[in-house]
């Protein structure tokens, strides 16, 4: 075993002693206690901090530890984990044109040399823009709106595609097709990030842009597994190098990764476009390896590997004209975390 495998499971051995023992928030709720009073104060859900795969506190203002809470688009950052587990799998690989799976694009001059990458980073100008949502019938036909790799798109209609693109990958390999059970079986339940409420679109399939409910320790288990580059209990769970791409922005946008918005790129610049949030302000605390999956109200999921670090913030709302400002959420909770 090597020594990044030990510590990883080790650091999972930890994880799941202290959840069993922590039934209640951990006795050292002060030591954050201004970051968890800040998110109370904005109708927060939930607060949770952990380091190497531990709880260090906890706080539940919204109720009960297990309510599992909508992420919104926070449910992003699990496309990386389907698409991380598909290829683990020897289904998939994120250089593959999408077209190889969805055949109709390949008589398409733009569409055929979209790839599942180009999908997932937002840079294949596949989009419902201004026509809002729809479903995968609808996602097939559009046109691209832009050249591919030329600009970052946020937009719910990849998302929607690489879950159609998992649907029939794992059709076409004999196993249960659903890609929201197959996800949870093969990597949620592992972890101990289950049980989830999924919501589902007209067609059934499940809606990995913003059809999540999760617990607050489900998405950190999440989060942990995306900072451990998909290494859980010494075993290489979800494929190394798509996590890593799933933190790494592109050309079109540096601040963007795979269902997460990155901090260290473009400080003191405009907010990417697609999310509405103080991060890359110049005076933002942010430390410059910070991942974060964001939903409406303030949803939050921030990964510091440098600190071995995840923390979860969960609201009651999704509204998206909640007051919510991450560089005040993470002054006050790194400020406790350096005294």
């Amino acid at each position: 075993m090597n020594r990044r495998a030990f510590l990883s499971a080790a650091a999972a051995s930890s994880l799941v002693s202290a959840s069993a023992r922590a039934q209640v928030p951990p006795p050292r709720l002060q030591r954050f206690g201004a970051a968890a009073a800040y998110s109370a104060q904005h109708r927060g859900a939930a607060f949770l901090v952990a380091r190497n795969g531990i709880v260090l506190t906890e706080d539940y203002p919204g109720g009960d530890i297990g309510a599992r809470w909508p992420i919104g688009a926070g449910a992003r950052a699990f496309s990386s984990l389907l698409a991380g587990s598909l290829i683990a799998d020897g289904l998939m690989s994120l250089d593959e044109p999408v077209a190889l799976t969805l055949g109709d694009w390949g008589f398409h001059p733009v569409k055929s040399q979209i790839s599942v990458r180009a999908l997932l980073n937002g840079t294949s100008g596949i989009a419902f823009g201004d026509h809002g949502g729809g479903d995968i019938g609808a996602a097939i036909v559009l046109e691209p709106t832009a050249g591919l790799g030329e600009r970052f798109i946020d937009d719910s209609a990849p998302y929607i595609l690489l879950t159609e693109i998992a649907h029939r990958k794992l059709e076409m390999a004999g196993r249960a097709s659903d890609p929201a059970h197959y996800l949870t079986e093969r990597t949620l339940a592992p972890i101990g990030c289950a049980p989830i409420g999924w919501t589902r679109g007209r067609d059934s399939a499940p809606l990995f842009h913003d059809g999540i409910a999760v617990t607050a320790r489900g998405w950190a288990q999440a989060g942990e597994l995306i900072r451990r580059e998909g290494v859980w209990r010494a075993q290489q769970l979800v494929d190394e190098n798509a996590l890593r791409e799933a933190v790494r922005g592109t050309f079109a946008e540096a601040r963007a990764g795979m269902g997460l918005w990155l901090a260290a790129p473009g400080r003191g610049g405009r907010d990417p476009a697609g999310i509405d949030s103080d991060l890359w302000r110049g005076a933002s605390p942010a430390p410059f390896d910070l991942a974060m999956a964001a939903g409406a109200g303030g949803q939050r999921l921030y990964i510091i590997p440098s600190t071995r670090m995840v923390i979860v913030r969960q609201s009651q709302t999704l509204d998206p004209r909640a007051d919510w400002s991450d560089a005040e959420f993470l002054s006050l909770l790194l400020r406790d975390l350096e005294a």
